[in-house]
């Protein structure tokens, strides 16, 4: 039972106290009424009347003394005011909590950062380059790593297994060391949902073939790509119901058009936190900077490649001229 149904009781068990106690104040009113009728009867001259009349107004003084005592019991054993403490303190605790949450979540925030400056702030053709060597998958995972592992929090729930993604609608990838590709489609940044051999396809947008919990996934992903919206949506597959959660991500120049969009799979969450809007669209900006920076990265690559041919080039040339 958890702590609603808890209060849902008493809150019902108080209102047939109340109506007990209504009902022992119209009782304590009538006992009162009979006891003055009582009283005024007793100075009759007939002893026997008199008797039965001292006998009515005993039994009436000791059950009004009986409701007065259980009335002290329940004044003193039942506050009316118990929900509401009950309902106080757990809000506080809430509110304790919720604030621990935000300031762990502002401490992702600040890691993230601290690793995209990491990754980027020597980012230069002359400098050796790094931040591309491994590709978009392995970078946005170690970029967003407090997310990764800690994506039960920001969701504020109980789940432990969830899919983290990206589609991006352009970025650049490597065919050899002298070209380059803008590539786009879904990267799975972590699965814990999904077994590996069903994981979503990098096409997955591109297909107009799919059923059942693929084509849930590819309808969330498009209708926050295509309207720039957050989007909650349920739906089934197999074994369980699931929740996908998509946040719309901005080039990091261009707050008008959309890179691509970050999704969370879970198991079906009833409810969100308010923040979580928000908590996203950071962190997406984080990512959208990184996805800026890795595709100069490539860019710079090739152009000191370009430039190392064209030093080899001229070498050659120097020394053929001088032969």
């Amino acid at each position: 039972m958890n702590f609603s149904d808890i209060i849902k009781r008493l809150e019902k068990i108080f209102k047939v106290i109340t109506a007990a106690a209504i009902g022992l104040s119209i009782i304590e009113a009538l006992i009162v009424l009979f006891i003055g009728i009582a009283s005024s009867n007793i100075a009759s001259t007939d002893t026997a009347l008199n008797r039965i009349w001292t006998n009515i107004l005993i039994s009436l003084v000791v059950v009004y003394v009986f409701i007065i005592i259980i009335k002290i019991l329940y004044n003193a054993n039942y506050p009316s005011s118990i929900t509401n403490e009950l309902k106080s303190q757990k809000e506080l605790e809430e509110l304790k909590y919720e604030a621990e949450r935000q300031k762990a979540i502002s401490e992702f925030v600040v890691q993230a950062i601290e690793r995209l400056n990491g990754q980027t702030c020597e980012l230069n053709p002359s400098n050796e380059i790094h931040l591309c060597d491994t590709g978009v998958q392995a970078g946005v995972r170690e970029l967003i790593e407090p997310v990764v592992a800690n994506t039960y929090f920001l969701l504020n729930t109980l789940n432990t297994q969830f899919t983290l993604g990206l589609y991006l609608d352009h970025y650049s990838s490597l065919t050899s060391e002298k070209t380059a590709y803008t590539d786009k489609g879904v990267i799975i940044i972590n699965d814990t949902l999904f077994p590996t051999e069903n994981g979503i396809d990098k096409e997955l947008l591109q297909q107009t073939n799919l059923t059942n919990e693929e084509l849930e996934i590819q309808t969330a992903i498009r209708k926050s790509l295509n309207n720039y919206q957050f989007v909650k949506a349920n739906f089934r597959n197999q074994l369980n119901e699931l929740t996908i959660i998509c946040s719309p991500m901005p080039y990091a120049c261009n707050e008008d058009d959309l890179l691509g969009v970050f999704f969370i799979i879970s198991k079906q969450l009833e409810k969100t936190p308010d923040d979580l809007p928000t908590t996203l669209t950071i962190f997406n900006r984080v990512i959208s900077n990184w996805v800026y920076r890795y595709n100069e990265c490539i860019n710079n690559r090739l152009e000191r490649k370009r430039m190392e041919i064209e030093t080899i080039h001229l070498r050659a040339n120097s020394q053929a001229t001088l032969t």
